[in-house]
């Protein structure tokens, strides 16, 4: 397989983050001891780490983007670990990183909502 054609594959991959079991299409609501979660690649032998990148959306505007790396093959973080604790409606995409560095495109945001423990 061809690395275009994989970071093709682990883009889609990517593009369905899903967040503590909910569909990707709803707008969950949750609490900070969430667990923003992902399908590993078939290739997953190749990756070396994910890279989540999380913000908090205020009336319409993105605030500081902070990203996380996890490890493979662990495919899975918690919302406290990558900083969503605070209320308010929070995005989140995800990439996958092979181990010669090369990187698949992030996914789409995924927006879940924090509420207040």
């Amino acid at each position: 397989m061809t690395n275009s054609r994989l970071m093709l594959n682990l883009t889609q991959l990517a593009l369905c983050v899903v967040m503590a079991g909910v569909a990707c299409s709803a707008t969950p609501v949750v609490k900070p001891t969430c667990t923003i979660s992902w399908n590993q690649s078939a290739d997953y032998w190749r990756v070396a780490e994910y890279r989540v990148t999380i913000w908090m959306v205020s009336d319409g505007h993105s605030l500081d983007k902070t990203t996380h790396v996890v490890k493979a093959p662990t495919a899975q973080v918690s919302c406290q670990e990558v900083g969503a604790v605070k209320p308010g409606r929070w995005q989140a995409t995800v990439q996958a990183c092979l181990k010669d560095g090369t990187c698949s495109e992030a996914s789409k945001p995924m927006s879940f909502k924090v509420l207040e423990q």
